[in-house]
């Protein structure tokens, strides 16, 4: 489910294979007719459970990430439906009829699809992000419990605008004042920072830059 929350560009790539499948499937006598049922079940309906489930759950944001993929692989369905029986031949009749139409048709899914594009490549470029300061910050703090005997990181994740530093210490852990320090141009400044120590204490380590 969490993963559904945050879709990116390769949610879009798999729309958009399961959508060419499930064309072709209805297209060819000879191929499966469950196909398409296929395609659907996997690329409409779990982001629209989950996006359900997190309007419940009152988690605005939650939803608003799965419905954004739930938008995404219904265009890319219509999309790779469009392209296969473009392709084969079905819309040829119609064409010269209604040309304008179907321009109108195909500008208005451009439209639709760029938006989403949009939207997807931004939530790709903040994942990237978010993996590339949870790796850093998982190297400051390796190095700040370097002088702690048996002290490890065990987990280090951003969750809610909050980066969380899970650590294993039999021991006292060190001033948080110099992990701050140490997180200074490496995460961007602001962010509050959590310490959890395998006895589950939480540890309120401030905002790094302050």
């Amino acid at each position: 489910m969490s993963s559904r929350t945050s879709p990116g560009l390769m949610d879009l790539v798999a729309a958009l294979a399961t959508g060419f499948a499930g064309a072709l499937a209805l297209a060819r006598r000879d191929v499966a007719a469950v196909l398409p049922g296929v395609a659907i079940a996997i690329s409409l309906v779990p982001p629209l459970v989950v996006t359900g489930v997190c309007l419940g759950q009152t988690a605005w944001w939650l939803a608003l990430g799965s419905f954004v993929l739930f938008v995404s692989n219904l265009l890319a369905l219509v999309f790779a439906g469009m392209a296969v029986f473009g392709g084969l031949g079905y819309a040829k009749a119609d064409h010269v009829k209604g040309a304008g139409a179907v321009r109108r048709t195909y500008v208005a899914l451009g439209l639709l699809f760029a938006a989403v594009g949009v939207l997807l490549v931004a939530n790709t470029a903040a994942t990237v992000l978010v993996q590339l300061w949870t790796t850093r910050a998982t190297n400051s703090a390796t190095e700040w419990l370097a002088a702690s005997p048996g002290a490890s990181v065990v987990d280090v994740s951003a969750q809610s605008r909050t980066l969380y530093i899970q650590v294993r210490a039999p021991g006292d852990l060190p001033p948080v004042e110099t992990l701050l320090a140490d997180l200074e141009g490496q995460i961007p400044d602001g962010v509050p920072v959590v310490v959890v120590t395998n006895e589950g204490r939480k540890v309120q380590a401030g905002r790094v830059g302050d």
